[in-house]
């Protein structure tokens, strides 16, 4: 009973780890190189969050630069940027 009992536990934990390791027809489609195959979830978001920190960062600065331009074409011209650097 014992030897059985340890049989059904490693066999369980091989199960696990199986399952753990298992990709999806869908995951191979997003990621055929497998590029974020040994990613965790903690990981993946982790890498998310800094791709979207660096769009609004670049976004940014390059909406700065269109207003600078602007104002050095028209000297003349107010500009109403109230408002505009407030996340909605």
């Amino acid at each position: 009973v014992k030897a059985r009992n340890e049989q059904i536990a490693d066999l369980e934990e091989k199960l696990r780890t199986a399952e753990a390791a298992a990709i999806t027809e869908e995951e191979k489609k997003m990621d055929p190189d497998g590029a974020y195959a040994g990613f965790s979830r903690v990981d993946f978001v982790r890498t998310v969050l800094d791709w979207q920190g660096s769009v609004v960062e670049v976004s940014s600065s390059q909406f700065c630069n269109v207003v600078a331009q602007i104002r050095l074409l028209n000297p003349n011209v107010e500009l109403n940027l109230s408002g505009l650097d407030e996340e909605k």
